[in-house]
């Protein structure tokens, strides 16, 4: 899984006042590195809204959104740290709004791949420690730093 991550995937500081124009600006970028297939930032909104990605933890909240694998040209996951925190609603119930700081695209071409990914992720951001190094840095090569080494 290591590999699913670079430097030049990792979203700083992204302009938005929800998650749709958050999307759309990192989508820009992925797009431009060829990445997606048209109609990506559509399907990941439409299956938002049916089954939400938002997963909450004792002292801090992320998201995973992601859609089918047809919409996925290369593997990665973009790492996106909002200007601001934006809301998810919650993975497990769909009964409320989780304030997320940072949150994950998942990009898996293969759907077969997916769950065991989402598994790794949800295991690593379970530490606090994991999360607060990644919510706190503002460069990239220490958050990829900080990924990696919890990938040993």
């Amino acid at each position: 899984m290591e590999n699913l991550f670079t430097e030049d995937n990792i979203y700083l500081e992204v302009e938005g006042e929800n998650f749709q124009e958050v999307l759309f600006n990192v989508v820009k970028e992925l797009d431009e590195k060829d990445f997606l297939n048209e109609g990506y930032a559509e399907a990941v909104l439409e299956r938002e809204k049916v089954f939400p990605t938002g997963l909450e933890f004792p002292e801090y909240c992320i998201a995973i959104p992601h859609t089918d694998s047809k919409y996925i040209k290369k593997d990665a996951i973009a790492v996106v740290k909002p200007q601001k925190n934006i809301f998810f609603r919650d993975m497990g119930t769909n009964s409320k709004d989780l304030e997320v700081g940072v949150f994950l695209l998942l990009l898996i071409s293969k759907n077969e791949n997916q769950v065991s990914v989402l598994s790794n992720i949800i295991r690593r951001f379970s530490e606090k420690d994991f999360y607060n190094g990644i919510l706190q840095s503002n460069d990239k090569k220490q958050i990829l730093n900080i990924i990696k080494n919890k990938e040993n």
